[in-house]
């Protein structure tokens, strides 16, 4: 009985595990589509602080 249980769990397991690796592979990448390639997307703080000039200190 503990056998059947615990090749259960396992199966179980493993079906999770596939299931959970396919859904990362088969998902579209978060990179957005208006970037150039080659780019990663990196803004600098200077140009985050300069934008933000909203009347409060």
């Amino acid at each position: 009985m503990q056998d059947a249980l615990a090749i259960a769990i396992s199966i179980a397991a493993g079906v999770w595990l596939v299931r959970t690796l396919w859904r990362q592979i088969a998902a579209p990448s978060c990179a957005r589509a208006d970037t150039p390639p080659g780019t990663d997307g990196f803004v600098p703080l200077d140009d985050l602080t300069r934008a933000k000039k909203s009347g409060r200190p």
